[in-house]
């Protein structure tokens, strides 16, 4: 199992660095624009845009820091570089299915599970470099930016672990769908479009009362990282939601796995 998980990160390294940085620039880029402009003209502008505008920020007060900075977290950029890493790294098992390494692995002593469990292991440390390193530029944001100084390095921290627990969870449900799979670029686009859906969902419950109830089924719904900035705390009804979504779906990834057969 170490041989295989040492493998996959090997194989992904270069790309989650280079992920991983471009996350921590974009969000120094984000806290750093703040002090470029005046609060009180942001907030005369945020207040005069029609709420179909509002909710791609989740309707975050943008004139102040906690806001702005959350704001960033939910940038499309952001959930790009972390849906990028999330999927890629979930769709890994149905790659190694279609080229025929999944066959050779299996071949020797080694248990489907412990091959799948490798590769979802694989899956949260690529996660969690990509949002440590993400962290740091938005650390060095509010550690350097006055205008940034009232948000608590704690409230980062914690937002920090919403957005890595969220994209768990997809990643999981990708790999649940690369599970059913044999090549990786239908396992990809599954993910992919789970993910959009998600978004979708999220945003058009914000905007149309009649998508109003429907919006817990989204992930993203429980995502509200301006809201975790201003508060300090994640909701326990997140907790539950993002973990449980990313354990479920990890241990039926796992569980059909064991069962299928991998040769192509």
């Amino acid at each position: 199992m170490r041989v295989v998980l040492g493998l996959t990160l090997r194989r992904s390294l270069r790309r989650t660095l280079l992920l991983g940085m471009a996350l921590g620039a974009f969000l120094f880029l984000v806290g750093l624009s703040y002090a470029s402009v005046g609060q009180n003209h942001i907030r005369s502008m945020v207040e005069s845009l029609p709420p179909a505008i509002r909710a791609f920020v989740q309707g975050a007060d943008l004139a102040s820091p906690e806001g702005y900075l959350g704001a960033g977290f939910i940038h499309p950029i952001t959930l790009a570089l972390l849906a990028t890493t999330a999927i890629a790294a979930g769709a890994a098992s149905a790659r190694d299915v279609e080229h025929g390494v999944a066959e050779l692995l299996l071949s020797r002593p080694l248990r489907r599970t412990a091959w799948i469990g490798a590769e979802l292991i694989a899956l949260e440390i690529s996660l969690a470099i990509v949002t440590v390193l993400g962290s740091i530029g938005a650390f060095i944001a509010v550690g350097t930016i006055n205008d940034l100084g009232t948000v608590p390095f704690g409230s980062v921290a914690l937002t920090a672990l919403a957005m890595f627990l969220l994209f768990s969870g997809i990643g999981a449900i990708t790999a649940l769908a690369a599970s059913f799979s044999r090549t990786g670029a239908r396992a990809i686009g599954m993910g992919a479009g789970i993910a959009l859906i998600f978004y979708a969902l999220d945003y058009l419950a914000q905007i149309w009362s009649l998508a109003e109830p429907f919006g817990p089924i989204s992930l993203m719904h429980w995502y509200r990282p301006s809201n975790v900035l201003g508060t300090g705390s994640i909701p326990t009804s997140s907790w539950l939601v993002l973990i449980g979504v990313a354990v479920v779906a990890s241990g039926l990834a796992l569980l059909v796995t064991s069962r299928r057969e991998v040769a192509p």
